[in-house]
């Protein structure tokens, strides 16, 4: 009988550790994903920034070739408004500068408020992507 008194003692003591080690590890892993997470979002909303600028243009012409200026490393998101006649993109300032992303405008041909698209780029476009011209049918 003293036997069996001293088994179920260490029995619980040994159920009891378990229980223990076992709720603390898992309270461990718990705050590290919790830590992770935190880390990650607060990278990724230290991360990205989103401006507005204006580009010109007339058409859904211009509209593909200006987001399609915008497809390049460090830009996440972005779009233009032909009536604002704005581009707002989303973009990482570790990858990707806003002087940058206004050349990469500039060189498919459409002017920003920062930079003027070459003349000869800017003549290459389509006569309804003209929107220096006066006579522009837009």
């Amino acid at each position: 009988m003293q036997l069996n008194r001293i088994s179920s003692f260490y029995l619980v003591v040994l159920f009891g550790w378990a229980i223990v080690i076992t709720s603390t590890k898992a309270q461990e892993t718990s705050s590290k994903v919790q830590d992770t997470s935190s880390k990650v979002q607060d990278t990724s909303s230290k991360a990205k920034t989103e401006a507005r600028f204006k580009v010109y243009g007339n058409c859904g012409a211009c509209e593909e070739r200006i987001t399609e200026a915008l497809d390049q490393k460090g830009i996440v998101a972005g779009g233009w408004d032909r009536e604002k006649q704005e581009v707002w993109v989303v973009y990482r300032p570790s990858k990707v500068t806003l002087e940058q992303i206004h050349r990469y405008i500039a060189a498919v041909g459409h002017d920003t408020d920062l930079m003027k698209a070459d003349s000869a780029v800017y003549q290459s476009l389509p006569n309804c992507c003209l929107y220096r011209e006066k006579h522009s049918p837009h």
